[in-house]
């Protein structure tokens, strides 16, 4: 197993942000929600790799889409309406109503981040691995 590079994470992080905004406010429907739902649980691939740059993708990918799922069922509480009465802008984060298509965004984000991040891990020369 080998160390994330930190700037590395950063920098697909922000693209990630990037394209999850895109897919909020521009993309329309069904492939925006989808789009946003992949993009959000990507997102907390990459917060977790930052933080546990050596642990493997694919614990990443199962924590991205537990805590993704666990934020969707949050939502039958109404406590992230309550939130996003005081914080506006936690409605990104927490959303408002209970939507069953984001589960299958939440798995595909998790897909597409553990892919991408071990197709990277493949590319870099050896000599830019450490080893655990």
């Amino acid at each position: 197993m080998t160390s994330r590079s930190r700037l590395g994470v950063v920098a697909a992080g922000i693209l990630d942000v990037i394209v999850g905004v895109f897919a909020k406010l521009i993309v329309p429907g069904l492939p925006g929600d989808l789009l946003g739902s992949a993009c959000y649980t990507a997102l907390l691939f990459v917060l977790a790799a930052i933080v546990l740059p050596r642990s493997p993708g694919v614990g990443l990918a199962v924590f991205a889409f537990v805590v993704s799922t666990i934020v969707e069922v949050l939502q039958l509480t109404g406590l992230p309406d309550a939130v996003a009465r005081v914080a506006p802008l936690s409605r990104w984060v927490l959303g408002s109503t209970i939507v069953a298509t984001d589960l299958l965004g939440y798995a595909v984000g998790a897909l597409v981040a553990v892919t991408i991040d071990t197709a990277w891990q493949r590319s870099r020369p050896p000599g830019t691995r450490r080893p655990t």
